[in-house]
């Protein structure tokens, strides 16, 4: 019996690096500048592979703490990149755009996995550098 839950825990990795894959592409194809501010970190079973735990951070989570941390931006990135990013993004804005378009970020995954199934996806969004919600970076 522990070989087969083992061996239904290596399936359940396989599928999250496999959604974990299919999102990345997916996310980066929507047109969103909120959404465009969120980076995939992982994707982990929740609490096997039928629904998954889709772990993000706003990579401008820094941007509103640059007066409490001294005017230091806390995200480490410099300029360039992001410079025209919406500031102040809310985490309840990041999960609401991310329910706007999750059936579809669903179908994208349903058209990269083989499987019966397509797990449900769950959305954590986090600041960068923070565990997710399971302890688990």
């Amino acid at each position: 019996m522990n070989q087969q839950r083992g061996h239904r825990g290596h399936k359940d990795l396989q599928v999250c690096r496999q959604v974990f894959d299919a999102l990345t592409y997916a996310l980066a194809e929507i047109d969103d500048p909120v959404i465009a501010e969120l980076v995939l970190v992982s994707v982990t079973p929740a609490p096997n592979a039928s629904r998954v735990l889709v772990s993000l951070v706003l990579a401008s989570a820094g941007v509103d703490e640059r007066s409490e941390s001294g005017g230091e931006d806390t995200t480490g990135r410099a300029g360039g990149a992001g410079t025209n990013a919406p500031r102040g993004i809310s985490h309840g804005t990041a999960l609401a755009r991310l329910a706007a378009v999750a059936a579809g970020l669903r179908a994208e995954v349903a058209a990269e996995l083989t499987r019966k199934r397509v797990p449900e996806l769950v959305f954590h969004v986090g600041h960068p550098g923070e565990a997710g919600p399971t302890g688990a970076e």
